[in-house]
């Protein structure tokens, strides 16, 4: 991961992403809250090119969503991957809307979707308000929810989450784009 996009995404989701010592931090003395703009990685500095961000609140927001990350992943030139890369950020997002954002409690609580792309991989990143870590089910087979992590699971070569702390987590995923 780029200082930028570390740094930047450290700040924006309270998640310590430690740059390389040899780095120096170009946003030392940028805002920790992130800007009311719907992208805050480019209103960071970040380029375009290799972050994208994206806030949620709501079922609603969902098919917003999806078709972001489409635009990303095609705009980066990763078009064999689209299906994949929308499926998982739809299942991680789903998930935060279903079992995070209520939880909260806050009508005006937001999530964030995060996806950095690096060398060999794109990660797609979740925050949401949930101390709750994620539990993947093992859903009988009529059942109609239940399968989101397991479908994570089996189009990512990793997934995890941070450790949850009384501001949230992160759920996080990595697709493999052998080449670019």
């Amino acid at each position: 991961m780029t200082t930028h996009a570390a740094t930047a995404l450290s700040r924006a989701t309270g998640v310590q992403i430690p740059p390389s010592p040899a780095d120096k931090n170009p946003l030392e003395h940028a805002a920790l809250a992130p800007p009311a703009t719907p992208d805050w990685g480019l209103a960071l500095g970040i380029s375009a090119a290799g972050f994208a961000a994206r806030a949620f609140t709501e079922a609603s927001s969902l098919e917003n969503i999806r078709r972001f990350v489409r635009d990303t992943i095609s705009d980066w030139g990763l078009a064999l991957f689209v299906d994949d890369m929308t499926t998982v950020a739809g299942e991680l997002t789903a998930n935060a809307v279903r079992h995070a954002l209520p939880a909260c409690g806050e009508a005006d609580t937001k999530a964030w979707l995060g996806m950095v792309r690096t060398g060999g991989a794109v990660v797609c990143a979740v925050v949401d308000p949930s101390p709750a870590p994620p539990s993947r089910q093992e859903p009988g087979q009529l059942a109609e929810t239940g399968r989101g992590l397991l479908i994570v699971d089996a189009l990512t070569s990793q997934w995890g989450y941070s450790e949850p702390d009384l501001s949230g987590k992160t759920v996080w995923a990595r697709i493999a784009v052998p080449g670019s």
